[in-house]
């Protein structure tokens, strides 16, 4: 597959002393974003944190992470009123703007640094790129949405919300496989995230609805002759979605929610609820279709 996600730069770790603390910190803050991360030896949350910094920071071009072990550093810690290890503090151009103490998760770690990254100096704001990709996706003009998230994706690599919007621009044009890749490859923390979720159930949306697209003629002929054939109401809304038209789909399904909620285990609501995860909750048709269905169900 052609390559449309740049690499992260090498990473930029340092152990910082009160000698090197101005230089190797608080200078370098004028340039990137700095981490400071206060820890011991015989500190075992530490140990559990300290990967996970590392990890994370290192799929960050314009952040460093500066180490600082307080048994070696005593006055280094007094003097920023470190009372606890781990303590990690997030400096920009010399100032301290965030931070917390003790060992957090994986995804707390990256919400951390992907804020700290944003506000870092010289930091690119990508959201005219975002908003363009999603304006494109809306208009089904897949291949427009995918050149202004790969631009995006060219300023910040490490960009979840660009790459989801590239996954669903590439499904627009056909190109699963590509997809599918971009999504099997990635780390199971980044897989997690909300964005990343949705671009996911888009895939298998896709996959599930194969070449129904072509079928909406007979399939709607079908509903119209049959309208207590709730297969082919099912049938029908995964061809309107692999078509693009997700507000018809939904539309469809909630039709034979009215009929039989019950059909299939509530095979009808599942398929929706697929639909809603996949188009975001903040989606104009979601929030329409779940205010119908909010109705329909405790009518």
């Amino acid at each position: 597959m052609e390559q449309i996600i740049s690499s992260p730069e090498t990473n930029d770790i340092i152990d910082v002393t009160m000698d090197n603390f101005m230089a190797e910190v608080i200078e370098a803050s004028k340039e990137k974003a700095v981490i400071i991360q206060f820890w011991a030896p015989w500190c075992g949350p530490c140990k559990q944190l300290g990967p996970i910094l590392e990890k994370v920071a290192a799929s960050f071009n314009n952040v460093r992470l500066a180490r600082v072990n307080i048994d070696e550093n005593e006055p280094l810690a007094q003097q920023m009123r470190v009372q606890s290890v781990p303590t990690v503090f997030g400096v920009v151009n010399g100032r301290p703007i965030d931070g917390f103490a003790g060992a957090q998760p994986e995804s707390a770690v990256r919400q951390f640094i992907e804020k700290l990254a944003a506000q870092a100096p010289g930091a690119v704001d990508i959201s005219a790129f975002i908003e363009a990709g999603k304006a494109a996706l809306s208009a089904q003009q897949p291949e427009e949405a995918l050149a202004h998230f790969q631009q995006a994706l060219t300023q910040q690599p490490e960009s979840l919300e660009a790459l989801a919007g590239l996954v669903r621009a590439l499904i627009g044009m056909g190109e699963l496989e590509s997809a599918r890749e971009i999504i099997d490859n990635l780390e199971d923390s980044h897989r997690q995230r909300p964005e990343i979720q949705e671009a996911l159930s888009a895939v298998e949306l896709a996959e599930k609805s194969g070449q129904l697209a072509s079928e909406i003629g007979p399939l709607k002929q079908a509903v119209a002759d049959q309208p207590d054939n709730l297969q082919a109401y099912q049938d029908l809304a995964l061809a309107l979605y692999a078509a693009g038209e997700a507000d018809q789909a939904m539309d469809i399904l909630l039709q034979s929610i009215q009929k039989d909620r019950d059909w299939q285990d509530g095979a009808a609501k599942t398929q929706l609820f697929e639909i809603f995860t996949a188009l975001g909750a903040g989606s104009a048709g979601v929030i329409a279709a779940r205010r119908k269905l909010s109705t329909y169900l405790f009518s």
